[in-house]
């Protein structure tokens, strides 16, 4: 609940309590007549005393002690007597006071010889508060520097309207809306007197029915209407007493009504001559609901600028009766009805004026007194509120609103108007009570809002209601929807600008829907002119309005939350006897942690930049402060505690922005890039020049750490080896980045057909185009050539071996710097006369467990040499020799494209390798690319297309290419073990021998195996086929050339002749996947067993799948 509406709470409350205690005793044996005194301006405790001691209660003494009381501030009883107040107003921006107050926490040690410098520490460190933020961000840090339990005090949720000219309190606006909700339904038909019913049925009844007997008759309701009127009064707060009343006194409203319209000022007239004095319970209610009538005409009629001022003068003296209770009471009834008629002839004289905007329904009071009429129904709206349940909607809260919308004919309402007075108590009651529920439902009427358009004059009318707003020091006009929406931004806004003061882990999800809603209204206006300019870190050009205030918002509330813990680390560097930097850095680092745990996930949705531009700016700050402590002082006695505590700190900036953005990484490869050709860097140093000028830069950074004239601790080897650490993975990391994945050079699977010699050598034939790589792969391809590949595997092998180098220089070095540190420890103990520590001997063990670091760089250069190894032979293979092997090798005919043809390409490629590959490596790159041959050698038998076809006697040449392509890897016992060799053939050999087979001996095969058929029908290598598959087997059948392989594939498959393609390679064509076309419904001429017929079901079932994919 807001300032306002707890501050009317309370004040009611008083005046019932105060009224309670004076009507028990406070008249001194007389009875006291509570309508003429003002209770709000009675002094309680006064009040107390005349209660305590029987005297006689005096209500101008009451008074003078109420605004005596007024002048001094409360004084609280305080056991320990050091309680005081100020009697000047504090500002936040004002400078601290020059001398420290009192030490109430442990005593500080005695001051040293050199406290001087440790106190001119921290004037510096006090002065450096004071001058904070020059030059970093706005010139206004009012929003973003408010405390969290201060919010609510500043940010007063007001609309801006016109101010009420009158006395009319909240439980007045409360109780009057209720009355015009009455009205509304009476008017509707909604609500009528059961009695009304019998007068129009019954007529001759009328002279029989006693004036008590139709005073209590009872209003019938509505189906629908009677439960949720009920709530509504319970929800508002009426008496079960007035509501009676106001719906005896509202039955013949109707007779009020001009041309079918009526007002709130026809309203309270027809209540006051139809409610007497016997009608209320007790005096004073009287008195009250007669002011507040008298009040409300004033409001609307007095203020009008319309009245001349005879009328005006008139008016205010027929008011000022109504306004006498007293004199209103003992008047004579025609005196009471001659003020009410000329209260309603001056009424009525003001509807009759020129409508403004001519519409529907419009009354003058809609524009003229629309500032009264739109608290009238945010009240109403505010019944959707459980008052048991703080921040909780009824169950019923859509019908109260349906019940609402009655009222629109004489309140102005529209339905733009309805929906940001919803929106607005929403986030009144929000702002109150913290329920995200009501927040959500705020942003979800806003939403709607924006998408809503009137058209006409329904549009000016409803922009045309003016509210005032404090911006730039001065007023300014607003539309009452801007306004709102405006108010709403304002305040989210300045929970916003700082984030890290209002929110944490537990309320993350309130932060998010608030930011949703601050960028939902990113476009609203905030004090034309006076938006600051980022002074630092300003937003990207081009960026979008939401990424500029997700922006603003990160560099205002980190600033804010900076300025926070330099005002905390100076109150704690005295207790806690630690420099202020040290106590800022550790401070900071905490403000990092959970900027980066709890607001950067969420942030980034909307501005990738945000985590990376909180933790440089966090950076920046620190940074400079810093800076000018070490430019100011010549004392560096707490240099070792402050740098270990920056060093902790900046450690962390530098993970976290590695480890999202890869920041420094980018730097560092971009210096590299120049080096970056993979050329031997010679003849007989084959690694990359690039990885040398890592290495360099590495040895210098070592040389500068251990030689620099500063105290070393563990933190600061640990942090030189994260350095290493991190550089060698970017590099790595560059390096795996070039790299493509095999498959993409792997040859599609050409159409599966069956042998069939060419009847019609002048046949058209369907051509088979072999695919090709996307453009981007191809880039990447001509990047990754063998000799580049060689290269980057010799890199690879001397990052490994130079990172063992590096490893033993840095621990040498360690351990001298240890030795020194110890012997001088040594020498001071025994001048001292001091027992030596034991902690003067280092932890061996601890140091060990900080070179682990290297190990992830080592595994890392494994894992990419591994991808290198399997790419280079696939590389050679299936894309350099895919012309001159894979789609030559055995076509037409094997005889006329045996393998001695290419054993010179490939002993060419051997000979490259062998030259350009550092001898550790050689057997490995030799072993794949022997693999690829093999793979390569099994495509051309399993998958070579149309062109293929062979003989049982074609097997004992390719037996013995294969034998010749195993000597060429041997090369009599230069080569590849010849047990390697003979392990990587054997599924080449077993292929072959399949050729050897009878067809029927291998239909056979195929039927028993036909139940394993494998997912899918694509290329797959030879390392993860099965000799004896049904792929493997169904393939063989497609090559052999053979009358019943042919005749079985026809019958069973439909397979098309191979005759009727042509799978001659051709260059430069675009990527297209060949599929297996033509496919028919296989026949049963075969006799098959019923397990048999069931798996060649799912086997053609994935042939059609293939076909068709």
């Amino acid at each position: 609940m807001d300032t306002a509406s707890m501050l009317e709470v309370y004040r009611r409350d008083r005046r019932r309590l105060l009224g309670f205690l004076l009507s028990a005793g406070g008249g001194g044996g007389r009875a006291l007549d509570l309508s003429r005194i003002d209770l709000d301006a009675v002094s309680a405790d006064y009040a107390l005393e005349c209660v305590a001691a029987g005297a006689q209660f005096d209500a101008s003494e009451a008074t003078r002690r109420y605004f005596d009381e007024r002048r001094y501030p409360i004084m609280i009883g305080s056991p320990s007597g050091n309680s005081y107040f100020l009697l000047s107003r504090p500002q936040p921006s004002d400078s601290p006071p020059k001398e420290a107050a009192p030490s109430i926490g442990p005593h500080a040690p005695p001051p040293l010889a050199n406290s001087t410098s440790a106190a001119e520490s921290r004037d510096f460190f006090r002065d450096a508060i004071n001058t904070s933020g020059i030059g970093y961000v706005t010139k206004d840090d009012n929003l973003a520097d408010i405390p969290p339990q201060q919010v609510k005090k500043v940010d007063i949720l007001s609309l801006g309207l016109p101010r009420l000219s009158t006395e009319l309190s909240d439980d007045d606006i409360r109780e009057t809306a209720y009355e015009v909700l009455l009205a509304s339904l009476f008017v509707s038909g909604k609500m009528h007197f059961s009695e009304e019913k019998r007068e129009k049925k019954r007529k001759f009844l009328k002279g029989l029915r006693t004036k008590t007997e139709g005073s209590n008759s009872s209003p019938q309701v509505e189906d629908g209407y009677a439960h949720i009127l009920d709530l509504i009064r319970v929800q508002m707060e009426i008496s079960e007493s007035m509501d009676a009343l106001t719906k005896r006194a509202l039955r013949c409203i109707n007779l009020k009504m001009v041309n079918g319209q009526l007002d709130v000022p026809r309203i309270s007239l027809q209540l006051l001559s139809s409610v007497g004095k016997l009608d209320f319970p007790t005096e004073r209610l009287r008195v009250q609901w007669q002011k507040r009538q008298a009040n409300v005409l004033e409001e609307l009629l007095l203020s009008s600028t319309s009245l001349e001022y005879d009328m005006s003068e008139t008016l205010r003296i027929v008011l000022s009766k109504l306004k006498d209770t007293e004199d209103w009471v003992v008047s004579v009834p025609e005196g009471r009805v001659e003020v009410l008629t000329i209260i309603e002839r001056y009424n009525t004289k003001l509807s009759a004026l020129t409508k403004k905007f001519d519409l529907e329904d419009e009354t003058y009071h809609w524009t003229h007194n629309y500032h009264f009429n739109f608290r009238l129904y945010e009240k109403l709206l505010c019944s959707v509120f459980d008052i048991l349940e703080d921040g909780e909607l009824v169950e019923e809260a859509d019908e109260i609103l349906e019940t609402a919308k009655l009222t629109w004919p004489i309140l102005g309402i529209t339905e733009k108007l309805h929906g940001i007075f919803y929106a607005w108590v929403l986030f009144q009651k929000f702002a109150q009570t913290g329920e995200i529920l009501l927040l959500k439902h705020a942003s979800l009427q806003i939403k709607k809002l924006l998408l809503h358009h009137d058209i006409g004059e329904i549009e000016l009318y409803t922009n045309s209601f003016v509210c005032s707003e404090d911006a730039c020091g001065g007023d300014r006009a607003l539309s009452l929807v801007d306004s709102a929406l405006l108010k709403i931004n304002v305040s989210c806004r300045r929970q916003l600008e700082n984030y890290h003061a209002h929110f944490s882990k537990k309320n993350y999800l309130i932060f998010e829907d608030t930011l949703n809603l601050a960028l939902l209204l990113v476009k609203t206006p905030i004090e034309d002119g006076c938006e600051e300019d980022i002074m630092l870190n300003e937003s990207p050009e081009g960026s979008t309005s939401e990424s500029k205030l997700v922006h603003l918002l990160i560099v205002r509330s980190i600033h804010a939350a900076y300025k926070q813990a330099l005002i905390s680390s100076d109150g704690r560097s005295e207790t806690e006897f630690k420099h202020p930097l040290t106590i800022l850095a550790n401070e900071l680092k905490l403000v990092a942690e959970k900027e980066c745990t709890v607001f950067s996930p969420i942030l980034t949705k909307y501005y990738p930049e945000a985590q990376r531009v909180a933790l440089i700016f966090l950076h920046m700050l620190y940074g400079k402060q810093l800076e000018l402590f070490l430019e100011r002082t010549d004392h560096l006695e707490n240099s070792k505690e402050i740098l270990a505590a920056s060093n902790n700190f900046e450690l962390f900036i530098a993970q976290k922005l590695y480890s999202v953005y890869g920041a420094a990484g980018s730097s560092f490869s971009n210096y590299l890039k120049p080096y970056m050709d993979w050329t031997p860097l010679s003849a007989h140093e084959k690694q990359a020049t690039s990885v040398v000028e890592v290495f360099r830069i590495v040895e210098e950074t070592v040389d500068q750490f251990f030689n620099a004239s500063l105290p070393l601790d563990i933190v600061h080897l640990r942090s030189l080896l994260i350095g290493i650490t991190s550089s060698l993975q970017v590099y790595l990391l560059h390096m795996e980045n070039q790299q493509v994945s095999g498959s993409t050079l792997l040859p599609s699977a050409p159409v599966l057909t069956r042998y069939s010699e060419s009847m019609n050598p002048f046949a058209k034939r369907k051509l088979i185009e072999p695919t090709v790589p996307e453009e981007k792969v191809a880039t990447k391809l001509n990047n990754l050539t063998v000799p580049k590949l060689c290269v980057k595997l010799n890199t690879l092998q001397f990052i490994r071996d130079q990172l063992d180098v590096i490893e033993e220089s840095i621990k040498q070095s360690w351990t001298s710097v240890l030795s020194a540190v110890r012997l001088l420890d040594y020498l001071a103990c025994i001048a001292s006369g001091k027992a030596i520590s034991e902690n003067l001997s280092s932890s061996d063990e601890s140091v060990d467990e900080l070179f682990t670091l290297f190990d992830d760089v080592r595994m890392a250069a494994v894992n990419i040499t591994d991808t290198i190894l399997n790419f280079i032979g696939t590389r050679t293979v299936f894309w350099d020799m895919r012309d001159s092997l894979l789609f030559s090798l055995y076509r037409d005919s094997v005889e006329g494209a045996r393998m001695q043809i290419f054993i010179p390409t490939i002993d060419q490629v051997l000979d490259q390798v062998c030259d350009l590959i550092v001898d550790v490596l050689r057997d490995q790159v030799v072993l794949r690319i022997f693999q690829a041959c093999m793979e390569g050698f099994i495509w051309v038998l399993l998958d070579g297309g149309p062109s293929r076809a062979f003989l049982e006697a074609d097997v004992d040449l390719m037996h013995q290419d294969l034998a010749m392509l195993k000597d060429l890897f041997v090369a009599e016992g230069q080569g590849l073990a010849l047990d390697v060799v003979e392990r990587e053939a054997k599924q080449a050999q077993q292929i072959l021998d399949l050729y050897m087979l009878k067809a029927d001996t291998v239909i056979e095969m195929l039927i028993n195996e036909s139940d394993q058929m494998s997912q899918h029908l694509e290329v797959t290598s030879a390392r993860r086929r099965h000799v004896h598959d049904a792929q493997t087997l169904l393939r063989v059948l497609c090559h052999k050339k053979d009358k019943i392989a042919s005749t079985f594939l026809r019958i069973q498959y439909h397979l098309p002749r191979s005759s009727d393609y042509d799978d001659i390679p051709v260059k430069d064509v675009s990527s297209k996947i060949p599929i297996f076309s033509d496919m028919l419904k296989r026949g049963t001429s075969f006799n098959w067993s019923e397990t048999g017929q069931q798996s060649f079901r799912v086997m053609k079932k994935k042939l059609q799948e293939a076909t068709w994919q």
